[in-house]
Protein backbone atom coordinates (compact mmCIF):
# COMPACT_ATOMS: atom_id res chain seq x y z
CA UNK A 1 0.00 0.00 0.00
CA UNK A 2 1.44 3.55 -1.28
CA UNK A 3 1.49 6.05 1.67
CA UNK A 4 0.29 8.34 -1.31
CA UNK A 5 -2.35 9.07 -3.91
CA UNK A 6 -0.40 11.68 -6.09
CA UNK A 7 2.45 13.56 -7.06
CA UNK A 8 1.45 17.49 -6.00
CA UNK A 9 4.16 19.57 -6.83
CA UNK A 10 8.22 19.93 -6.96
CA UNK A 11 9.74 22.41 -4.77
CA UNK A 12 13.20 24.33 -5.77
CA UNK A 13 15.36 26.95 -3.94
CA UNK A 14 16.79 29.91 -5.87
CA UNK A 15 18.85 32.80 -4.23
CA UNK A 16 17.38 35.51 -6.81
CA UNK A 17 13.29 35.54 -7.75
CA UNK A 18 13.57 37.45 -10.61
CA UNK A 19 16.39 35.66 -12.34
CA UNK A 20 13.80 32.47 -11.83
CA UNK A 21 10.96 33.90 -13.08
CA UNK A 22 12.86 35.30 -16.28
CA UNK A 23 14.09 31.59 -16.82
CA UNK A 24 10.81 29.75 -15.77
CA UNK A 25 8.24 32.49 -17.28
CA UNK A 26 10.06 33.99 -20.01
CA UNK A 27 12.67 31.43 -21.09
CA UNK A 28 10.36 28.23 -20.90
CA UNK A 29 7.21 29.73 -20.81
CA UNK A 30 5.70 28.01 -17.66
CA UNK A 31 2.15 29.66 -16.81
CA UNK A 32 2.49 31.75 -13.29
CA UNK A 33 -0.08 30.58 -10.82
CA UNK A 34 -1.44 32.52 -7.72
CA UNK A 35 0.33 31.63 -4.57
CA UNK A 36 -0.48 32.06 -0.58
CA UNK A 37 1.38 35.23 0.83
CA UNK A 38 4.07 33.42 2.77
CA UNK A 39 6.19 35.12 5.07
CA UNK A 40 9.38 34.66 2.16
CA UNK A 41 9.25 35.43 -1.69
CA UNK A 42 8.85 32.64 -4.09
CA UNK A 43 6.69 31.73 -7.31
CA UNK A 44 4.14 28.79 -8.10
CA UNK A 45 3.79 27.44 -11.59
CA UNK A 46 0.96 25.17 -12.91
CA UNK A 47 2.70 22.29 -14.58
CA UNK A 48 -0.44 20.56 -16.19
CA UNK A 49 -3.25 18.90 -14.00
CA UNK A 50 -2.96 18.99 -10.56
CA UNK A 51 1.17 19.29 -10.60
CA UNK A 52 3.05 22.48 -9.49
CA UNK A 53 6.07 23.72 -9.51
CA UNK A 54 6.99 25.80 -6.49
CA UNK A 55 9.80 28.27 -6.32
CA UNK A 56 11.24 29.30 -2.90
CA UNK A 57 13.64 31.62 -2.04
CA UNK A 58 16.66 30.49 -0.03
CA UNK A 59 19.53 33.35 -0.94
CA UNK A 60 21.88 31.02 1.87
CA UNK A 61 21.72 27.84 -0.50
CA UNK A 62 23.88 27.98 -2.90
CA UNK A 63 25.26 25.33 -4.83
CA UNK A 64 29.10 24.91 -5.70
CA UNK A 65 29.90 26.63 -9.11
CA UNK A 66 30.20 22.74 -11.03
CA UNK A 67 26.90 22.42 -9.87
CA UNK A 68 25.68 24.94 -10.99
CA UNK A 69 27.76 24.89 -14.01
CA UNK A 70 27.90 20.96 -14.69
CA UNK A 71 25.10 19.36 -16.17
CA UNK A 72 24.85 15.87 -14.92
CA UNK A 73 21.72 12.87 -15.54
CA UNK A 74 22.29 11.83 -11.68
CA UNK A 75 22.04 15.54 -10.43
CA UNK A 76 18.81 16.45 -8.35
CA UNK A 77 16.32 17.14 -11.39
CA UNK A 78 12.99 16.92 -12.12
CA UNK A 79 11.34 15.49 -15.54
CA UNK A 80 8.67 17.15 -17.68
CA UNK A 81 6.77 14.84 -20.65
CA UNK A 82 7.01 16.03 -23.79
CA UNK A 83 5.22 14.37 -26.54
CA UNK A 84 8.01 15.45 -29.43
CA UNK A 85 11.08 16.39 -27.85
CA UNK A 86 13.21 16.55 -31.04
CA UNK A 87 10.81 19.60 -31.77
CA UNK A 88 11.54 20.43 -27.87
CA UNK A 89 15.34 20.04 -28.55
CA UNK A 90 15.45 22.44 -31.57
CA UNK A 91 12.95 25.23 -29.47
CA UNK A 92 15.78 25.18 -26.77
CA UNK A 93 18.80 25.21 -28.72
CA UNK A 94 16.97 28.57 -30.59
CA UNK A 95 16.72 30.02 -27.21
CA UNK A 96 20.66 29.65 -26.86
CA UNK A 97 20.54 27.19 -23.73
CA UNK A 98 22.97 24.91 -22.54
CA UNK A 99 21.97 21.57 -22.55
CA UNK A 100 23.14 17.74 -22.44
CA UNK A 101 21.25 16.15 -24.85
CA UNK A 102 20.79 12.49 -24.38
CA UNK A 103 19.66 9.96 -26.84
CA UNK A 104 18.71 6.97 -23.72
CA UNK A 105 19.34 3.30 -24.26
CA UNK A 106 17.42 2.39 -20.85
CA UNK A 107 14.40 4.29 -22.53
CA UNK A 108 14.49 4.50 -25.65
CA UNK A 109 14.06 7.99 -25.44
CA UNK A 110 15.64 11.47 -25.82
CA UNK A 111 16.16 13.47 -22.75
CA UNK A 112 17.14 16.88 -22.43
CA UNK A 113 18.40 18.47 -19.60
CA UNK A 114 18.56 22.83 -18.77
CA UNK A 115 19.82 24.63 -15.57
CA UNK A 116 18.01 27.61 -14.06
CA UNK A 117 20.68 30.52 -13.05
CA UNK A 118 20.66 28.35 -9.84
CA UNK A 119 21.75 25.51 -10.89
CA UNK A 120 18.59 23.55 -10.62
CA UNK A 121 18.12 20.78 -13.53
CA UNK A 122 15.27 20.40 -15.42
CA UNK A 123 14.71 17.36 -17.57
CA UNK A 124 12.65 17.23 -20.90
CA UNK A 125 12.54 13.87 -22.46
CA UNK A 126 10.14 11.98 -24.79
CA UNK A 127 9.96 10.30 -27.58
CA UNK A 128 12.73 10.90 -30.75
CA UNK A 129 12.55 9.72 -34.15
CA UNK A 130 16.95 9.37 -33.37
CA UNK A 131 16.75 7.37 -29.79
CA UNK A 132 18.22 3.96 -29.75
CA UNK A 133 16.34 0.84 -28.44
CA UNK A 134 14.83 0.05 -25.48
CA UNK A 135 17.57 -1.53 -22.76
CA UNK A 136 16.21 -1.69 -18.71
CA UNK A 137 17.86 -3.34 -15.69
CA UNK A 138 16.12 -5.76 -13.05
CA UNK A 139 14.60 -3.55 -10.21
CA UNK A 140 17.15 -4.20 -7.17
CA UNK A 141 20.44 -4.74 -8.93
CA UNK A 142 22.27 -2.15 -7.52
CA UNK A 143 22.86 -1.97 -3.34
Amino acid sequence: MSLFKQFTHVSVTVTDVAKAREFYSNVLGFQEIARPAFNFPGIWYSLGGDLQLHIILNDALVRPAVERETIEARYPHFALWTDDCDATAAKIEALGLVCRDVFSGPTGLRQVFVKDPDGNMVEFIGPSKKAGARVMESAGTHQ
